[in-house]
C-alpha cells in the first residue's frame, strides 16, 4: 500500500510540474493577462485575416503527454455565438462562459505542440456595437478530471468600428450621412442596398430597416431623446458604424 502511494504521489508531482506554454503562430509568447486587439469581424473568405484571426499555438514543455482543455472564463458584450474556436479536432461556433472544450481533453505528446489549426475568431459585432467584444479564455491541463500544472488565461477583444473612424468605415461602404444629430428622420445616402440596424446605448435593437440605393430617410420621431448606433451592411459584406443624436 505504501509503495503504491508513493507511486501515485509520483506521478501527481510529474503531472503538477508538467508546463504548457502558449504562442501566436509567429512565435510571440502569450502571458498570462495579455489582451489581443482585433478591430476587423471574420470573414469566411478570409479566415486567417490577421485582423481577427488569433492562431493558438500550444506547447507541452514535459516528458509526459499533457491533457488541455480551452475554458471561455468570461464573456462580455456578446451572446457567446458568431465566433470560431478551434481546439484539436473540434471547431465550436458557439461557446459558454464557465464551459470547457473539447468535451474531450486534447492529448499534446511530450515535448510536443499541437497542430497550426488551433484559433479563435470573432464574427460577432457585439450586443451594443459601442462596446468592444471580449472573450477571456484560459488554455489549462487535466490529469482525468483533475486540473494540474500551469494555465494561460488571455483576452481577445474585438475593438469595432466605433473605437476606431465611424466616417472612413461609412465612406469605404459608400454611405453618406447628411447629419448624425436627428429630430425627425435620419437621411442617408447609400451607393448599394444595405440592411440598417439601430440600437440604442444599452444594446437594445431599436428599429431595423431595409434601403435600396439612393437617397433614403429612416423615422426617427418616435425615438426618445438620447445618443444611438447606427450599424450598415451592404451585400458585398461590407459594414460600417456611426453614432447619432436624437434631439
Amino acid at each position: 500500500m505504501k509503495k503504491l502511494f508513493i507511486a501515485a504521489l509520483f506521478l501527481n508531482t510529474i503531472f503538477a510540474s508538467a508546463q504548457l506554454s502558449v504562442k501566436k503562430l509567429d512565435g510571440t509568447v502569450i502571458n498570462n493577462g495579455d489582451v489581443f486587439v482585433f478591430n476587423a469581424l471574420s470573414n469566411p473568405d478570409d479566415i486567417e485575416n490577421p485582423n481577427n484571426y488569433l492562431g493558438l499555438k500550444i506547447y507541452n514543455t514535459s516528458s509526459q503527454t499533457m491533457h488541455i482543455k480551452a475554458q471561455c472564463v468570461s464573456i462580455s458584450n456578446s451572446t457567446g455565438d458568431n465566433l470560431q474556436l478551434c481546439i484539436g479536432d473540434v471547431c465550436l461556433s458557439a461557446i459558454t462562459a464557465g464551459s470547457s472544450y473539447p468535451s474531450s481533453a486534447v492529448n499534446i505528446a511530450a515535448n510536443g505542440t499541437n497542430s497550426d489549426f488551433d484559433h479563435l475568431l470573432n464574427a460577432n459585432p457585439g450586443i451594443n456595437p459601442a462596446l468592444p467584444v471580449e472573450y477571456v479564455i484560459r488554455i489549462y491541463q487535466l490529469n482525468g478530471n483533475v486540473e494540474v500544472g500551469n494555465s494561460v488565461t488571455f483576452t481577445y477583444r474585438y475593438s469595432g468600428p466605433l473605437a476606431t473612424t465611424g466616417f472612413d468605415s461609412l465612406a469605404g461602404a459608400g454611405i453618406t450621412l447628411k447629419s448624425t444629430v436627428v429630430k425627425s428622420q435620419l437621411d442617408i445616402f447609400t451607393q448599394n442596398d444595405v440592411s440598417v440596424t439601430l440600437f440604442d446605448t444599452n444594446g437594445k435593437l431599436v428599429r431595423r430597416e431595409e434601403l435600396s440605393s439612393g437617397i433614403q430617410a429612416i423615422d426617427t420621431s418616435s425615438l426618445n431623446a438620447g445618443m444611438y448606433i447606427v450599424n450598415f451592411k451592404n451585400k458585398a459584406g461590407q459594414q460600417a458604424t456611426a453614432k447619432i443624436i436624437k434631439n
